[in-house]
């Protein structure tokens, strides 16, 4: 197998240790002493006993032995274990045993003889879920996402080890996975569960705001696991383009650095954040909930008698240009047990206004009415109320730009539409209701994103003594003449 860093022992890779009353040599590393098991290997690390530092008192704890070798000019990596070298086949079988490149050491002969290789020996999790509190990754950057080994209860458990895989289930956006040598777009990716969790590497494609899906596939089930959507996002390290939950110290909440319930209520702090996840100043006020979720994709609890879920929505709150407090409590569901990170949900504008539609070819305004309100009660707030614009002077099979503002519900408009609009949930394209009534049916194309407008192509159908009824820009039905 091959390697990245390892110690070399012939720069000796620590001062040595002993303790007067005691036989055992200690090699110190990193704040810990990994004890030599025999002279043998004592003399290969290329150590000499008169480097040898005897104290009445050990100067750090005792972490695991000295046991992993290779030689400084092969790749094969070696357990020491009872007198005998066992080789480790592969770097699957050494994460799930739970090494670390660090504890293995280059010497100039091994110090003794080679037996069998190493087995396997996993317990890979009933479930598995991808865990991030910001899960994007910027234009031509790359993220590492932490994978949670849980159990049938979907709780965390530490105690899994093995060699798992990551199934890719869509890649609109083109982004790439690293599955151990090479970056991949489809099929499936290994991830190495040590002491219950595993790292996946993601790489960004060349589109804002397009996705990949990943399905972590647990062994209770060859097409378990909770699916994970990570998409791409500008690379703007100024602009805002979300939000992120952080604790009152300012740590964000995420996959690595999870919360955990508890039945008292804590309190976070909603803040927004660029496309690193970083804190930065907001462009905008905008609706927004959390939910805060063990796994993201499913709601732990609820369904036993007593039990009570995990889920809870939270909001919707109006942020602006600074940090929002609000407050959660776990209600005490598997406390301390299962980590948790809070999904923010931003809300969709309520309201639109067609504020232009121009021919494409020539630029010409048409004419367009103001809103008119539809409604039983005649109210403005009421939940059914449609607002109707007209347009005059549409003419058959001819293109058209048609522009539009969106709102939320307290009536501010959605600004900063190139970075923002994708967590609005408004662009999907309008439709014709009445489509049916022309021989070539009106179609649209080509949404385009403005920092106040969204703009579609539209292209009138053949020529009918039907109008056509356009529902699609926030909430607003557009009705044309009849061309």
């Amino acid at each position: 197998m091959s390697l990245s860093p390892v110690a070399d022992a012939t720069q000796v890779p620590g001062p040595i240790y002993k303790l007067a009353t005691q036989p055992t040599v200690y090699i110190e590393r990193h704040g810990t002493l990994h004890a030599i098991k025999s002279v043998t290997t004592f003399y290969d690390l290329g150590y000499q006993w008169s480097q040898l530092h005897v104290v009445g008192q050990l100067p750090a704890p005792v972490g695991s032995p000295v046991q992993l070798f290779k030689l400084a000019t092969g790749s094969t990596v070696y357990l020491y274990q009872g007198g005998t070298l066992h080789w480790i086949p592969s770097e699957q079988v050494f994460y799930a045993r739970g090494y670390q490149w660090d504890n293995v050491y280059n010497v100039a002969k091994l110090p003794a003889v080679i037996g069998s290789p190493v087995s396997q020996s996993s317990v890979l999790p009933q479930q598995a879920v991808i865990m991030s509190g910001f899960p994007y990754v910027p234009l031509n950057g790359t993220k590492t996402f932490v994978v949670d080994a849980l159990n049938k209860m979907g709780q965390f458990n530490s105690t899994y080890g093995g060699t798992s895989t990551v199934k890719i289930l869509q890649n609109q956006g083109q982004l790439s996975v690293y599955n151990g040598s090479t970056w991949v777009q489809s099929g499936t990716v290994p991830v190495h569960f040590s002491h219950g969790q595993a790292m996946l590497s993601v790489k960004a494609g060349s589109t804002a705001w397009r996705g990949i899906v990943f399905q972590p596939v647990a062994q209770s089930s060859p097409t378990g696991g909770y699916s994970k959507e990570i998409e791409n996002i500008p690379n703007t390290t100024t602009s805002q383009v979300g939000w992120r939950v952080y604790t009152v110290q300012k740590n964000p909440v995420s996959g690595k650095n999870p919360d955990y319930p508890s039945s008292s209520a804590q309190q976070f702090l909603l803040e927004p954040v660029n496309a690193q996840g970083q804190i930065v100043t907001g462009t905008l006020a905008d609706g927004v909930g959390m939910v805060a979720d063990s796994a993201l994709a499913y709601c732990p609890g609820g369904t036993i008698p007593g039990e009570q879920p995990v889920c809870n929505e939270i909001g919707p709150y109006y942020t602006s240009g600074s940090a929002l407090t609000f407050h959660y409590s776990g209600q005490g569901y598997f406390a301390s047990r299962t980590p948790i990170v809070f999904k923010v949900l931003p809300a969709s504008p309520t309201q639109g206004l067609v504020t232009r539609v121009t021919t494409l070819s020539s630029n010409t305004s048409l004419a367009v009415s103001t809103p008119t309100i539809f409604s039983q009660t005649s109210s403005p707030s009421h939940p059914s109320d449609t607002m109707i614009q007209t347009v005059s002077g549409v003419k058959p099979d001819t293109q058209y730009t048609i522009q539009s503002q969106l709102f939320y519900a307290k009536g501010q408009p959605l600004e900063g539409l190139a970075m923002l609009l994708h967590f609005s949930g408004a662009n999907d394209l309008p439709m014709v209701v009445n489509s049916s009534a022309r021989t070539t049916p009106s179609t649209f194309s080509d949404e385009t994103m403005g920092n106040k407008y969204v703009s579609v192509t539209y292209k009138s159908g053949s020529a009918s003594t039907v109008p056509d009824v356009i529902f699609g820009f926030g909430g607003v039905t557009l009705i044309t003449n009849a061309f």
